[in-house]
């Protein structure tokens, strides 16, 4: 199993894993609501994400979607924790768009 696929995998159980949470907590109502714009924005995230590490090969596409989930489980973490929804939700986008530069920009060869 490649770098590229184990990340795939663990985007897709973070993103299972916070639609579950979400499904509890918005329609069933056993807990307060979870922020349904951060939710949007981790699935485009998500989408995009491996998008990009599917069609930029091996090589430039490994790390990308391990550390997009870790920047998921970082965000559900701060949830579960109590800190409010607007910070929670401005460090997943700073988290995220980190991550996304660091890893996506062209390296010289």
């Amino acid at each position: 199993m490649t770098l590229r696929t184990a990340g795939l995998l663990a985007v897709l159980l973070a993103m299972a894993g916070w639609s579950a949470w979400w499904v509890v907590c918005n329609v069933y109502e056993f807990a307060p609501d979870l922020d349904a714009r951060a939710f949007a924005y981790g699935w485009v995230l998500s989408l995009a994400v491996s998008a990009y590490a599917l069609r930029a090969g091996p090589v430039r596409g490994r790390w990308l979607p391990l550390l997009t989930a870790a920047c998921i489980g970082a965000y559900l973490l701060l949830i579960h924790r109590g800190v409010s929804a607007g910070l929670a939700l401005a460090l997943l986008l700073a988290a995220s768009l980190l991550t996304c530069i660091a890893t996506c920009r062209r390296h010289p060869r």
